[in-house]
């Protein structure tokens, strides 16, 4: 289990102190993918690099499987971070060494000897599809060639959590799905926790169990995935979650009701039951269905007819549709 307390990141420069991070507190529980979300400069790489101590935090401590590593010395840090693997966005290979070369580099720097070295990656070669690659350098690889032969790299020393900065920023749709498919099976089949830092709201739905939303170098809210991005509470959360839902509701004068359709409720003609028990008509003003961990959820925004909204509050009732006022 990773648990971050009271977190807070100072950067000092000429200029003076900018703060990355502002007590910020998480646990990442053993077993899940945990996503942290936020816009630009929030604090979602710094937060990230807090947890291997790439960047020392100013204040609070760093709990892994209940051992400080805050307070320990540096040969004790770099023995447990062999626990802890780490992928970037920009893949970070060494342009001089082959594939197979690039997932032998941790293990060599470990001390393992050259002919275990080579079989445990051919072994992370064929687990990241790349078992033809074996002896291609970074310059003839695609972009998500090279991200699998990054996290290869990153399991070689069979690390019990793994931590991706922005991954898949790097990637077309195409490849970023096969990214996902692939940490999904990493963390299902070896038990890897992962913790996931992106801006994409889709990497979050596809992969997720739990989710942090940063803002301002704080955490605006977490919780499952499915319950925040059904009813996110927070501004940024919404900004970051609904962003056309927000947009289309905009300039709009009236009541109306935002509908959170999730599991069976989201197959269900909702809109046209209504109209047809309750003798009213509703303006769609805008729509959208995604699966959240291989179930639909869905948003709603209508427009209540005057005279009418406390029928369609009860007929919604009924139906155990979620709703919320909007305004």
């Amino acid at each position: 289990m990773i648990e971050l307390k009271h977190i807070t990141k100072e950067y000092s420069s000429q200029e003076g102190t900018t703060l990355a991070l502002d007590d910020v507190s998480l646990t990442v529980r053993d077993g899940e993918i945990f996503g942290i979300i936020g816009l630009s400069g929030a604090g979602k790489s710094t937060l990230v690099r807090c947890i291997n101590l790439l960047e020392r935090p100013t204040h609070g401590q760093v709990f892994i499987d209940g051992e400080e590593l805050t307070a320990i010395g540096r040969k004790r840090l770099l023995f447990l971070r062999r626990n802890i693997g780490m992928i970037f966005q920009s893949f970070n290979l060494l342009e001089q060494r082959t594939a197979e070369g690039n997932i032998r580099f941790p293990l060599e720097i470990a001390g393992v000897k050259r002919r275990a070295a080579e079989a445990r990656a051919r072994e992370l070669l064929e687990l990241v599809g790349l078992s033809e690659k074996a002896k291609s350098y970074p310059s003839q690889l695609s972009g998500g060639q090279k991200q699998r032969i990054a996290i290869a790299r990153a399991l070689a020393t069979r690390p019990k959590y793994l931590l991706c900065d922005e991954a898949t920023s790097a990637l077309d749709p195409a490849t970023t799905d096969s990214i996902l498919q692939l940490l999904r099976r990493i963390n299902r089949d070896l038990g890897v926790t992962i913790v996931v830092i992106t801006h994409e709201m889709r990497v979050v739905e596809r992969v997720c169990d739990r989710v942090a939303v940063l803002d301002n170098s704080r955490v605006a809210e977490e919780g499952e995935v499915s319950e925040v991005f059904s009813f996110p509470q927070s501004a940024i959360a919404k900004q970051l979650i609904l962003p056309e839902l927000i947009r289309s509701a905009e300039g709009i004068g009236g009541k109306k009701l935002r509908l959170v359709f999730r599991g069976e409720t989201a197959d269900r003609p909702i809109i046209s039951k209504l109209a047809i028990e309750c003798g009213v008509t509703v303006d769609i003003l805008y729509a959208d269905t995604k699966r959240i961990d291989g179930k639909a959820f869905g948003h709603m925004v209508i427009s209540l007819p005057e005279g009418g909204e406390e029928k369609v509050r009860q007929f919604l009732e009924g139906q155990n549709v979620a709703f919320k006022e909007e305004v």
